[in-house]
């Protein structure tokens, strides 16, 4: 369904549920319950805050069934899912403790019970012995998705069988949305960046307005980082693409971020080419200075000493973050290394008396020194390059 469709339903159920109510059918409540959800993570408006009175009516219409409506197993299902839906189990639990439940259908639900409570190895262990494919598809995208999520810490291939099980059996919804997310989490981007972007290709397209976005906002800046830092810059420029739905102040980090690694393993094009787009996204004094120590860096590591250096100059360092910091340390290093070289100037050339060689370092001089070293390793990666 698209997003248009479903913010329209979405606002219909807001305005009319209570004929659902008026049904008194619980599988049609918790129905309803799943399309708000889904709705709210399509971005749309007014669904997120129907939903806890949506969760008190099912609630209200839970307590109203008698012993004869729990016979219908539908019952059953749509009380598990309403507790996979991040539903209260208190109403729940006493229907539970009650032995209202089919006898086939307690392992379900007293697992969802579980789940619901936190008590996780339990639900585990009544749960994931279920087999999600002979169930309906929406109990099973929920099962499974809940499945997925008890065994991502013992096996995740098993785990990301689930998730993409629970994709399939309810896309444009809620479940889809977590499922992507938590795959995403499990993925290794640098071992299987097809399947990756797949996934992350899918949640942009269909769930970047949702109010739990951040956590795919992040797995995509770790990506984009991963790839720069192992030099995939095919992939590198697919993720670069993903991230363009982003908030600006993340975009800048992450173009920020990869342009610090460029530059500390000597790779100036790429360096160049990210802090040319972190530029536009500097919306702050801190982040525009920022841009411009990498600029003044990249024309030092270029052989323009004199513009580097005047430009670090205009820089408080007290503004910059510490990895800023490193940064116009090891490059001011370098540059002293690269002048060094180009005025014929041995850089192993002492230059303190030996009586001084033998005074305890300071904190300072051991940082001086390491800036160094590290220098010394950039000149000569930025060298094979």
């Amino acid at each position: 369904m698209r997003t248009s469709a479903r913010a329209i339903l979405a606002a219909g159920l807001i305005l009319g549920l209570s004929f659902c109510a008026d049904a008194g059918e619980l599988t049609e409540q918790v129905r309803a319950l799943n399309t708000l959800q889904g709705a709210m993570v399509q971005g749309a408006a007014g669904a997120r805050g129907a939903i806890p009175a949506q969760i008190e009516r099912i609630e209200q219409l839970v307590s109203s069934l008698d012993a004869e409506s729990w016979k219908e197993r539908s019952n059953s299902a749509a009380a598990a899912i309403f507790l996979f839906c991040g539903g209260p189990s208190r109403t729940i639990r006493k229907v539970l403790d009650a032995q209202l439940v089919p006898a086939a259908d307690t392992p379900l639900v007293a697992g969802a019970v579980a789940y619901a409570e936190g008590r996780n190895a339990e639900a585990a262990k009544l749960l994931t012995p279920i087999d999600a494919r002979s169930l309906g598809d929406t109990l099973a995208a929920h099962l499974a998705l809940i499945q997925g999520g008890l065994l991502i810490a013992t096996d995740r291939a098993k785990a990301r069988d689930l998730f993409d099980l629970s994709r399939l059996l309810m896309p444009s919804s809620l479940v889809e949305e977590a499922a992507l997310r938590r795959e995403m989490s499990i993925v290794d981007a640098a071992k299987d960046p097809v399947k990756f972007l797949v996934l992350g290709r899918r949640y942009g397209a269909q769930y970047a307005k949702s109010p739990f976005a951040r956590n795919y906002w992040d797995e995509m800046r770790a990506a984009t980082l991963r790839a720069a830092a192992i030099g995939d810059n095919s992939r590198l420029g697919e993720f670069r693409a993903l991230l363009k739905g982003a908030s600006p102040a993340l975009r800048f980090e992450t173009h920020m971020g990869v342009a610090r690694q460029a530059i500390l393993s000597g790779r100036v094009a790429l360096a160049t080419t990210e802090t040319q787009y972190a530029g536009p996204l500097a919306d702050s004094p801190v982040g525009r200075a920022r841009v411009e120590l990498y600029r003044a860096a990249l024309a030092g590591l270029a052989g323009d000493f004199e513009t580097a250096e005047v430009e670090f100059e205009k820089i408080d360092p007290k503004m910059l973050p510490a990895a800023d910091v490193e940064v116009r340390d090891i490059v001011t290093a370098a540059i002293s290394r690269l002048r060094g070289e180009s005025e014929g100037v041995s850089s192993a050339a002492p230059t303190a008396p030996a009586l001084e060689a033998a005074r305890p370092e300071s904190t300072i001089e051991r940082g001086a020194q390491q800036a160094l070293s590290d220098a010394d390793a950039l000149l000569q990666r930025a060298t094979r390059r």
